[in-house]
């Protein structure tokens, strides 16, 4: 897909969001017949436009891979028709490493098929990074990786890295002037403390908005009961998304907005740091926690929607989203993804109504004719 298909997206979908007032089944009916999204295979193009794709990637990953040449083909042949996408991040980067794609597309390609681009707090990620700047091959990559991970290995999560508060775009600025061996090898030895495996800082985040859902205060001026992890769940999270497991009647469209959404177990594992907070959790905490905004909060996602128009009201929220999710190293929203898609538009909320409250109608009216 090249550039002009890219801006099409963008004027078919803002167009939509546009001008009057919406109603959430005006939106499902445009999401099923004339929304445009960016799919793996179509950014797969975009990022490798020449015709040698196909063979490419088959004599690339089955070199990698060690596997029979006609089950990476197969494979490849999948990715391509977009019957299906890889779910390994390690696939994901041999692909990267195989087409020769420069960071910046690498990270493209990364966000297309999973909730994050380059994970600028893991440490492996870090080194495919540099390899991807530095044209490494992967193998080449691969060696140094275990290099790093001897002279460096990771430290469990202390007490002492919560109380060292680094953003991870922070991180990724720091790394950004990183171009040899020798600058690796010092960046990592000045940010050892501040990498692992989970958004950290995006942690300390969830562990707020959570806290803010689970003991609402300030509202009226009383103080609530606490809230437990399923109440907090069933009362602003579910948004009418259908807990089952089976989705095979489904169409795709409700499966990519169903995928990485929110359960009980889920929280609470996010809670007890067993799993990382996914990009989909904070986007929608930061969403249901707009209603909690009691005039006191110095976090720059609360404002005042009293005395501005809509639009207005509307470019405030998706800057301050933006710098939101920059600030965690997640992708910034995207019209071109349905779940961002549908976050733009609970974001133009008219005459009062909680972005929340759009947000759950308009899921409401997406899964309201889906059998269990």
């Amino acid at each position: 897909m090249d550039g002009h298909e890219m801006t099409e997206i963008s004027r078919n979908n803002i167009g939509f969001l546009s001008g009057g007032e919406k109603t959430p089944g005006e939106l499902v009916e445009f999401l099923k017949k004339e929304a445009m999204f960016r799919s793996f295979d179509q950014v797969l193009r975009q990022v490798y436009p020449d015709s040698d794709l196909e063979n490419r990637l088959i004599a690339g990953m089955t070199q990698i891979s060690k596997e029979p040449l006609t089950n990476v083909a197969r494979k490849v042949q999948n990715w391509l028709k977009g019957r299906n996408i890889p779910q390994n991040r390690e696939t994901l980067f041999q692909i990267c490493f195989v087409l020769g794609l420069d960071e910046k597309r690498a990270y493209q390609l990364l966000g297309a098929a999973s909730e994050t681009g380059i994970h600028y707090r893991n440490q492996n990620e870090l080194v495919y990074a540099f390899g991807l700047r530095t044209g490494m091959r992967y193998e080449e990559a691969v060696i140094l990786k275990e290099k790093i991970q001897a002279l460096y290995p990771q430290t469990p999560y202390t007490d002492a890295k919560k109380e060292r508060v680094i953003y991870t775009r922070q991180v990724r600025d720091a790394f950004s002037n990183v171009f040899s061996e020798e600058e690796l090898l010092e960046f990592f030895r000045e940010h050892i403390d501040d990498l692992g495996q989970l958004h950290e800082t995006a942690y300390q985040k969830f562990e707020q908005l959570l806290e803010l859902l689970q003991k609402p205060e300030g509202i009226g001026g009383e103080e609530e009961r606490r809230y437990t992890i399923e109440e907090v769940m069933e009362t602003y999270m579910r948004m009418h998304v259908p807990e089952t497991k089976k989705t095979a009647n489904y169409t795709l469209l409700q499966k990519v907005i169903k995928k990485y959404w929110p359960s009980e177990s889920g929280l609470l594992n996010m809670k007890n740091r067993k799993e990382d907070v996914n990009r989909k959790v904070m986007i929608l905490l930061y969403l249901v926690t707009e209603a909690f905004d009691d005039g006191t909060q110095e976090d720059d996602i609360f404002f005042d929607t009293e005395e501005e128009d809509a639009d207005t009201i509307f470019e405030t929220r998706l800057e301050r989203m933006n710098l939101f999710l920059d600030r965690y190293g997640m992708n910034l929203l995207d019209v071109g993804n349905p779940f961002d898609f549908l976050v733009l538009y609970a974001m133009r909320t008219q005459g009062g109504e909680w972005v929340s409250d759009r947000m759950s109608a308009a899921l409401n009216a997406l899964f309201e004719t889906q059998s269990p």
